[in-house]
C-alpha cells in the first residue's frame, strides 16, 4: 500500500477544501433555486471530498483511486442518459411548458384593466336605466340631458358644465342644459352688460355656428379637447376683467352616435383652482359615451312616439277634412265640374268648395293650408268659415281675401296660420269671372276661341304672413268652351322614380289635348296621367284639382 509524502497532501487537502466550498455553494443554489441541477452532481461532489479527506487522514492513496472510481460509476449512467437521449422531445417539452406558462400570464386578470371596464359597464347600465325611466315623462330629453349634466359635473369635479346638441336642418349648435359656473369662452355682444343674470341669460339661448367658436371647431374636429390653460390658448375669448368672465380651463368632449357628432359635452373650472388634467378628460369621455349610448334609444322612442302622435292627429283630422268637402258637386247651369283630392298621410292641408251665394254669383274656392295634422286643419276651418261668410256679400274676389287675411293675421295662437287660396266668382248669368290669389295655387285658362292656354294668376303672399297685403282682382268673360283649371302645389310637385316634379306645364298639356271633353272627364284624365307619372312613389302632400268649363 502506498503512502503520500508531505508534498503530495497539499493538493489533496486544497481539493478536499474546494469540495467543500462547492458542496456548500450547491446546496446554496438549490435551497435558492437560482438553477436546476441534477443529484448526482451532489452525490460526485460529496464522495470525492469524503474520499479526498479520508485519503489524506490515513495517507493510503488506493482510497483515492476507490473515490475516483466511485465518483466516475455514479457519472456514468447520468451521461450515457444524456448522450442517448433525443433532443426533440425534450424541446418539444420545453416548448410545452413555455407555452403552459404563458397561458396562465394570459389567463391571469390585469387588475387594473379589469376595473376599468367594470368602471365603464356600470356607468353604461346607470345612463341605460335612467333613460328607460325617463321615456314616459315630459319633456324627457331636458330631464335626461340635465342628469347628464349632474353626473358629468361630479364626476370631473367641475365648477360648470354646459351641453349643447346640433340642429341637424339649421347646422347649429343650441344650448340645452347649463349649470354652475361657466365663463363664455366666446366674445360677447358689445352691447351685453357685464352683468352675470344677462351674460348667463345670452349664454342659455345662445346659437353657435360649425366653426369660428370652440363648440364648432370640436364638433367639426370630432375629437376631445383639454384646455388646461386658457390664458394661453387662442381658442377661448377672454371677456373679462371681470372676475366671473375670468376663464380658466376647459373640457370639450363630442357626444356622438353612430361616429356622427350630435352635440358637445363642455366643463369649466375656474382660475385659481387646479387645472383639468388627462385624467379628468378620461373620466369625461367615459361619461360622456355613456350618455351617448343611451340617447340613441331615447331618440329613436322620441321620434316613434311623435310620428305616432302625429299619425293619430292626421287620421282624425283626415276624417274631418273629408267632411269639409262637398260629398256632391252642385250643378250650375251651364258649367261642367270636375274635382278631386288625394290627401297624404298626416298632411290634412287641401280643401276646395263651391259656394252658392246668389243667382248671379257661384264661389270656387281651391285652398292649401300650411302645416299637417290638427294644427293645419284647424286653420282650415277658420279660412273656410269666412269665406263661406265673406262670399255672400257684394265684395269682390280679391276684397274677400283682404278681408280673410285680416281676419287671419289677428289671430295670436302660435301655430303657423298660413294658407294658399283661389277664389273665382263666376256669374252664371253673363259669364263675367272674377278671380284672386293668395299664395301658389295657379289659375290656368283655355281659351276656346284662341286654343290656347296659359296660366292668368300670378304669385303672391300667402293668406296670414302680413296684415296689409292687398289681393287684386282679375277680371274675364268666360265663353262657351272655355275652361278654368286650378289647383295645389302638392299635384304639380309630385313626383316620379326619378324625382323630377310633375310640373304645370304637363297639366296645362293634358288640359289641353282633352279640351273637349267635359270637365269631370278632364279632371279624371288628369288624375290618371298623375298616377302612371308616379307610379309608386311615396308623395308627401295633399293633392287637389278643380276644373271648371263653360259647355253653353
Amino acid at each position: 500500500m502506498y503512502s503520500l509524502d508531505s508534498f503530495t497532501n497539499v493538493p489533496l487537502i486544497i481539493s478536499a477544501v474546494t469540495g467543500v466550498i462547492l458542496f456548500v455553494l450547491l446546496i446554496i443554489i438549490k435551497s435558492r433555486n437560482t438553477a436546476k441541477l441534477s443529484f448526482i452532481f451532489y452525490a460526485v461532489l460529496l464522495v470525492l471530498t469524503v474520499g479526498i479527506i479520508y485519503t489524506v487522514s490515513t495517507s493510503h492513496t488506493i482510497y483515492l483511486a476507490i473515490t475516483v472510481l466511485a465518483a466516475e460509476i455514479l457519472l456514468l449512467p447520468y451521461l450515457i442518459i444524456l448522450a442517448l437521449g433525443i433532443p426533440r422531445k425534450r424541446e418539444k417539452k420545453i416548448n410545452q411548458k413555455v407555452t403552459e406558462a404563458e397561458k396562465s400570464a394570459a389567463a391571469a386578470p390585469d387588475t387594473v384593466a379589469l376595473e376599468h371596464y367594470e368602471k365603464i359597464l356600470s356607468v353604461n347600465k346607470d345612463f341605460t336605466i335612467t333613460a328607460a325611466n325617463m321615456f314616459s315623462d315630459e319633456n324627457s330629453m331636458d330631464k335626461f340631458l340635465d342628469y347628464f349634466n349632474r353626473k358629468l359635473t361630479a364626476t370631473a369635479q367641475a365648477d360648470g358644465c354646459v351641453i349643447l346638441l346640433a340642429d341637424e336642418f339649421d347646422n347649429i349648435l343650441a344650448v340645452r342644459s347649463m349649470s354652475g359656473s361657466f365663463p363664455p369662452p366666446y366674445k360677447l355682444p358689445d352691447d351685453l352688460p357685464h352683468k352675470p343674470v344677462r351674460v348667463e341669460t345670452n349664454f342659455r339661448y345662445a346659437q353657435f355656428p360649425l366653426s369660428d367658436n370652440i363648440f364648432g371647431d370640436v364638433a367639426s374636429g370630432s375629437e376631445p379637447v383639454l384646455i388646461s390653460d386658457s390664458a394661453k390658448d387662442p381658442r377661448i375669448y377672454q371677456n373679462g376683467p371681470e372676475d366671473f368672465l375670468l376663464c380658466g380651463s376647459y373640457i370639450f368632449v363630442p357626444i356622438k352616435i353612430n361616429e356622427e357628432v350630435i352635440g358637445i359635452a363642455s366643463l369649466s373650472r375656474n382660475p385659481g383652482k387646479d387645472k383639468f388634467t388627462a385624467q379628468d378628460l378620461e373620466e369625461a369621455e367615459i361619461i360622456t359615451d355613456a350618455a351617448s349610448t343611451a340617447l340613441k334609444p331615447l331618440f329613436s322612442f322620441l321620434e316613434y312616439s311623435e310620428h305616432r302622435e302625429l299619425t293619430k292627429e292626421g287620421d282624425i283630422a283626415a276624417k274631418f277634412q273629408k267632411e269639409l268637402l262637398p260629398e256632391k258637386l252642385p250643378i250650375v247651369g251651364n258649367v261642367s265640374l270636375g274635382c278631386w283630392s288625394l290627401t297624404a298621410e298626416n298632411v290634412c292641408g287641401d280643401y276646395y268648395d263651391v259656394i252658392f251665394s246668389r243667382k248671379d254669383r257661384v264661389a270656387y274656392v281651391m285652398a292649401d293650408i300650411a302645416g299637417k295634422g290638427m294644427n293645419s286643419f284647424m286653420v282650415m276651418v277658420m279660412v273656410r268659415a269666412m269665406l263661406r261668410l265673406l262670399v255672400n256679400t257684394p265684395q269682390t274676389a280679391g276684397t274677400i281675401l283682404n278681408w280673410a287675411n285680416r281676419g287671419i293675421c289677428s289671430e295670436n295662437s302660435n301655430i303657423d296660420h298660413f294658407a294658399s287660396i283661389a277664389l273665382i266668382n263666376y256669374n252664371p248669368l253673363n259669364g263675367d269671372t272674377q278671380i284672386a290669389t293668395c299664395g301658389i295655387n295657379p289659375i290656368v285658362l283655355y281659351s276656346a276661341k284662341t286654343n290656347t292656354i296659359s296660366k292668368i294668376s300670378d304669385e303672391n303672399e300667402p293668406l296670414g304672413v302680413e296684415k296689409e297685403t292687398i289681393y287684386k282682382d282679375i277680371n274675364i268673360k268666360l265663353l262657351s268652351g272655355d275652361i278654368l283649371v286650378t289647383c295645389t302645389d302638392g299635384l304639380l310637385e309630385s313626383l316620379n322614380e326619378f324625382g323630377i316634379q310633375y310640373s304645370l306645364t304637363s297639366l296645362m298639356k293634358i288640359v289641353e289635348v282633352n279640351h273637349q271633353l267635359s270637365g269631370r272627364d278632364i279632371a279624371n284624365r288628369v288624375k290618371d296621367d298623375i298616377k302612371k307619372y308616379c307610379s309608386n312613389t311615396q308623395q308627401y302632400d295633399d293633392q287637389s284639382l278643380m276644373v271648371i268649363k263653360i259647355q253653353g
